[in-house]
């Protein structure tokens, strides 16, 4: 059960861990080739979340399921519920946003040290504000996970 335990942890902070710096690459005042790079680097850090959050959910549920205590409990349905708002978050709102930035890019006529244009920039603050979204969501979802004991 230790074991369990520490897998839960280390996968949720590593998993999580990006999420609360990744807005930093999403700066309105970059140049085009540095976005470019931005969301490459936004690519490589957005396996931690989907590896590290699956397995923190699975061994979560496995820890659930070996303790006396309860699934219905508030503090695993509020969890649970963060993490799914989180997950619907970054497929159904920020992924596409990518997408759509990545295609603006493609269009642009800038050149990569040139800075961004407005809709650029306008993009970039729209995807910087869900991710700092996100990580609020992440904290509140670390902060039910500490006080699990005395809720």
């Amino acid at each position: 059960m230790k074991w369990l335990v520490l897998l839960h942890v280390l996968s949720s902070i590593i998993g999580i861990g990006p999420t609360y710096f990744i807005h930093v690459l999403y700066r309105k005042r970059q140049s085009v080739g540095e976005l470019k790079q931005s969301l490459r680097l936004s690519a490589l850090l957005d396996l931690f979340p989907k590896i590290g959050g699956s397995i923190a959910v699975i061994s979560g549920i496995a820890l659930v399921a070996m303790s006396p205590i309860h699934f219905l409990d508030f503090w695993i349905i509020g969890s649970l519920l963060l993490y799914v708002m989180i997950q619907i978050l970054v497929f159904g709102v920020i992924t596409p946003k990518q997408m759509r930035l990545r295609d603006l890019l493609e269009e642009t006529s800038l050149k990569d040290q040139e800075m961004l244009s407005e809709p650029l920039q306008l993009q970039v603050a729209s995807i910087n504000r869900m991710l700092l979204l996100i990580a609020l969501l992440g904290i509140l979802l670390f902060v039910l996970m500490f006080m699990k004991p005395v809720m």
